[in-house]
Parts: structure tokens; C-alpha cells; sequence
């Protein structure tokens, strides 16, 4: 695969945990995590179409220290190609250039519990570049600790109030990629939503699917459509 795929990957899952389980499937790769706080949790997906070569003998899931997989991708330019392959039982190799890593693979069972992804009926869906939506959450966290998103028939919006100051980001149905209209309001972590807009560029697109205080799904096409990564979030409910 290629280094850029590899680096999204990783970012993708070390948002939210340092350990996870990787599934090689027929299809391609998979994983899914929780955070230790239950908050939010990533999916992640590249079909075997998006690498260069993919070949298994049998599917088969492994563990990951997933910071260390992150820290070798920092060193591989997004142009390298990139070599995976499961040396033994114990040990996954990472090739790039004339460099190879070796690393211990962790028992999958020692690894927390992978989530059931939840199926959620939510009313709005907001398609955008995730690149302004980045932007705007990045102006957001000079404000407030949390974040509204609002959806009604018109528009799409996302709201910070601190004690002084307040900071509204309005995107107009026409403005947006896609736009369905639906009512929806809920309020998030800051935090949580800066650490998923890492993964993404200008140019990347965004789906949220966001419900009145109900979890929202934010799902990212990645590395142009390569890789999908989607976070599911609680909300933080006003009293």
C-alpha cells in the first residue's frame, strides 16, 4: 500500500486508542475500537482494491500496538510503497525502501472488546468539505469546551457560545455537497472532534449524519476514496 494509506490508517485509530484488533478479511482490512471513556469509537475500512497487492491465505485478525505502527509512518513519505506481511505467529514486518521494521504482534484476546456498531436512524445528513469543517472546528476551541451542530431545512450550522464570545459557522443547503434538510440539533466535545479532523485534507469529503442529542456518525472518505474512516460520538446533553 502506499505510505499515505498507512500514515491515514493509523492516525485514524490512534485518535481514540493505543490498541486494536486488525482484521484481514477477503474484502480487505478492517478494525473498530472503542475509547476507554465509551465516548466515541472508530471504524476503519480499505478495500483490497485500494492497495496495490493483497493476497491471504485464510482470513485472520491480529493485535496492534497501533502508537507504534503511527510512529513508523511518521518516517515513510505518502508516495512510498509499502510492504505488510505476517512473518510468523508473533511478528508482522513493515518494508518501505531498503528499511524493515519488525513488530510483535499483541493476542487479540488481551485486547478490550471490539463495539457492536450501533444502528442509528438519524434524520439529517450533511455532506461537506472536510476541510472547512476542519477549519471551523478549529476556530471553535478558542471559545468554548463544546460545540452545537444544528440541521434544519435551510442550512447547516455549527455554534460556540463562551462567556464572552460567541462563533457561528452557517453553510447554506446550496453551499453543501449534499443536503437532505432534516431537523437535528446536539452538542459535542470539542476534543473528540479535533482529533478526528486530523485524519483529513481539503478536498476530502465529510457525511455527518447527526439526530436532536443522539449520537452522530461522521464519515470520512480518505486518500481520494481509498480508505474510510468513521467516528461515532456521543453527545454531551444540555441540562
Amino acid at each position: 500500500m502506499s505510505g499515505e494509506i498507512l500514515k491515514t490508517i493509523s492516525r485514524a485509530i490512534v485518535a481514540l486508542v493505543s490498541e486494536c484488533r486488525i482484521h484481514f478479511l477477503n474484502k480487505g482490512l478492517h478494525s473498530r475500537a472503542v475509547d476507554p471513556s465509551n465516548v466515541a469509537m472508530v471504524i476503519v475500512d480499505v478495500p483490497k482494491e485500494s492497495v496495490d497487492s493483497y493476497r491471504i491465505e485464510a482470513e485472520k485478525t491480529i493485535g496492534l500496538d497501533m502508537n507504534r505502527v503511527f510512529d513508523i509512518s511518521k518516517t515513510i513519505s505518502a508516495k512510498d510503497l509499502v510492504e505488510i506481511s505476517l512473518q510468523d505467529e508473533n511478528n508482522l514486518r513493515i518494508k518501505f525502501g531498503s528499511v524493515e521494521y519488525n513488530l510483535a504482534l499483541i493476542d487479540p484476546s488481551a485486547i478490550r472488546k471490539e463495539p457492536r456498531i450501533p444502528e442509528l436512524n438519524l434524520p439529517a445528513k450533511i455532506v461537506l468539505d472536510a476541510g472547512e469543517f476542519k477549519k471551523a472546528i478549529s476556530a471553535t476551541e478558542k471559545i468554548s469546551e463544546n460545540v452545537v451542530l444544528k440541521s434544519d431545512k435551510n442550512s447547516f450550522t455549527i455554534e460556540a457560545k463562551g462567556d464572552v464570545e460567541k462563533l457561528t459557522f452557517t453553510m447554506a443547503g446550496s453551499e453543501l455537497v449534499e443536503f437532505n434538510g432534516g431537523e437535528a440539533k446536539s452538542m459535542f466535545s470539542i476534543d473528540y472532534l479535533k482529533e478526528f479532523c486530523k485524519v483529513a485534507n481539503v478536498g476530502d469529503l465529510l457525511t455527518i449524519y447527526l439526530g436532536t442529542n443522539y449520537p452522530a456518525r461522521f464519515s470520512f472518505e480518505l486518500v481520494g476514496g481509498k480508505v474510510r474512516v468513521e467516528y461515532i460520538l456521543a453527545p454531551r446533553v444540555e441540562s
